[in-house]
Formats: C-alpha cells, sequence, structure tokens
C-alpha cells in the first residue's frame, strides 16, 4: 500500500490531467453514498465526516476532522486522509493526504463546470477571496479559458495585492499576457467579468445581482451553510442554475434552500448537475442569461483526484 503525501501530490498534479479525470469520472458509472457529518459533541462545532464513493476501479473514502478552535493553538482546522480499495478485490492500495487533493479538486471542478457553463470568448475573471483555495481556483480557470485579466477582491486589500503579485510572478512565464491585479468590489468592476467566483465566508451577498452581466458565470463555492448566502439570491432566482451534487447542495447550500423555502423557485430549477453536464459534454452557455454554478463539494471528486494520484506515483 502506497502512502502519498502532500508534497508528492503538489508536484505530480496539473489541472489539465486532473479535469480530464474528473469529466470522465463524473460521466461515468458510479457510487456516492450520502456523506455523513458527525457532530462529535452536541452544541459544539467539532465534527468528523465520511465521504464514500467508487467507480469500476476503485473504492475510496475522505475521512475528516473538523475542530475550529485549532488556529488558537498553532493548528489547523481541519485535517483529512483519503483511503483507496480495489474495487475488483478490496484490497487497500493508498493512503493519501486529504487536504491538498481537496485543494486541487475544489478548484478543478470549478473549472470543469466552467467548460461547460462560461463564455468560451471569457477574457476576465474575478475572483472573491484570498485563502489557500485562491491561487489554485485562477491556475485552473487559466487552464479552461484564455484569460487576459484576473482582479482578486478581498477584504484585506493587502492581501489580495500580495496574492496578486504573487500569481503574477509565478505564472508570467506560461502565460505572458495575463495580467493579475487587485481590486475593490465595484459595479464597474464586476460588469467586466466573464466568470465570477466566490470563494469566501461570507455569510451575506458580496454583491447585488444588478452588477452582474448576462452572459456571465457565477461560480459561487465558499459557503456550506444551509441558513445563508454568498452571493444574492436574485442571481439563483433570475439565473440558469447548475450544482456539482442535487443532494448534497439541497442539504447546504443556503443559496439555493433558502429561496426554496421561500417559494421563490423549485426543485426543477435546477436545470442539471455535474455528473449531467460531463455526461452531456456539450457548452451549455446562453450568452442572455446569468449561469450560476454552486458547488459544497463531492466524494466522488475525491475519489477521481486521489486515484489520478495513485496512477501518477
Amino acid at each position: 500500500m502506497q502512502l502519498i503525501q502532500a508534497d508528492s501530490i503538489h508536484q505530480s498534479m496539473q489541472f489539465p490531467s486532473l479535469i480530464a479525470s474528473l469529466r470522465q469520472s463524473f460521466a461515468g458509472d458510479f457510487g456516492m453514498p450520502p456523506r455523513q457529518l458527525l457532530p462529535l459533541t452536541a452544541g459544539q462545532a467539532e465534527a468528523f465526516a465520511l465521504l464514500p464513493a467508487w467507480d469500476e476501479s476503485v473504492i475510496g473514502c475522505k475521512l475528516f476532522t473538523y475542530f475550529p478552535q485549532n488556529p488558537a493553538q498553532g493548528k489547523e482546522r481541519l485535517h483529512a486522509k483519503i483511503m483507496l480499495f480495489c474495487r475488483e478485490s478490496g484490497e487497500p492500495l493508498a493512503l493519501l493526504d486529504g487536504t491538498s487533493i481537496t485543494l486541487w479538486r475544489t478548484a478543478a471542478i470549478s473549472a470543469l463546470a466552467g467548460s461547460y457553463l462560461a463564455n468560451p470568448a471569457a477574457s476576465t475573471l474575478v475572483l472573491f477571496g484570498t485563502g489557500k483555495l485562491a491561487p489554485y481556483l485562477v491556475k485552473a480557470y487559466i487552464s479552461i479559458r484564455q484569460l487576459d485579466d484576473v482582479y482578486i477582491v478581498g477584504r484585506d486589500l493587502t492581501k489580495a495585492q500580495q496574492l496578486a503579485t504573487s500569481l503574477q510572478a509565478d505564472l508570467q512565464t506560461a502565460h505572458p499576457g495575463l495580467r493579475i491585479q487587485a481590486a475593490e468590489r465595484s459595479a464597474s468592476l464586476l460588469q467586466k467579468a466573464d466568470i465570477i467566483c466566490c470563494a469566501t465566508a461570507a455569510t451575506e451577498p458580496l454583491f447585488p445581482a444588478d452588477w452582474v452581466q448576462p452572459g456571465t458565470l457565477v461560480d459561487a463555492l465558499g459557503n456550506h451553510h444551509a441558513d445563508c448566502s454568498e452571493i444574492d439570491t436574485r442571481l439563483v432566482v433570475d439565473g440558469l442554475l447548475y450544482v456539482d451534487s442535487r443532494a448534497n447542495c439541497l442539504n447546504e447550500a443556503g443559496e439555493i434552500l433558502l429561496p426554496l423555502q421561500a417559494g421563490q423557485i423549485q426543485l426543477q430549477h435546477i436545470q442539471a448537475e455535474l455528473a449531467e453536464l460531463c455526461s452531456k459534454n456539450t457548452l451549455c452557455w446562453q450568452a442572455d442569461r446569468i449561469q450560476v454554478f454552486k458547488a459544497v463539494g463531492t466524494a466522488l471528486a475525491d475519489l477521481a483526484a486521489a486515484r489520478l494520484m495513485l496512477e501518477l506515483s
């Protein structure tokens, strides 16, 4: 059995091959029972979670712990591992670092959805968020669209500027025409965006719906709470809504649950989930509508990324 650490994952993983692996997995046959999030103590935030999935070649399960008080002790909030087993014999194949896999697969899922839902001629990305996931999202999106401009928006403008400078230096050789800069949120900024990616911990909408032009893809992946929303509800109500997983989003995505509960949309308002997009494998972008993609994560994405990493090892 292989032990695959974070360093090996970061050195070996590339977005084009990861996105292709995810596309294949979501278009194929798979099993994915509901994930289980288990509170460890009643009334406390600490939790243990299990995310199982399998396909024709491997069985996998991501296990993670969440301890929100850990940073005060100099420790990470979340620790994750992924276990892979042979689908034919059930033998254990590998234990992988789950935290690094999660960063790569989360960004790759956004880009995979964007390959179907974003303007083929998209040139401008506006990214809300300056956390660990932010650089992965930029690199994932430039692997599926020929972007000219990336604007990074954060609560801390200095942090956004530092991230923009770091990414510009990192990507200038492979993408010499790409401009990356920090920006403050404004109507004029969002009105020129082809893709707006929201990867924050915001519990209230980051911008009003009327700042977004038809033809834009709004990618919302930061919020995992049923009682709040990272984006304006009008975007969901008036836009074409797609999700990574109906089951998961209808359990924890306030962006969908809040308008459902208010009677503003019905279940059929969801146009498709990612597996349906991949099976159809055709561009679904509409120039006269806003496309909204809501993701909360899936065990199948973990499985596909972990299987690819095993193949590369």
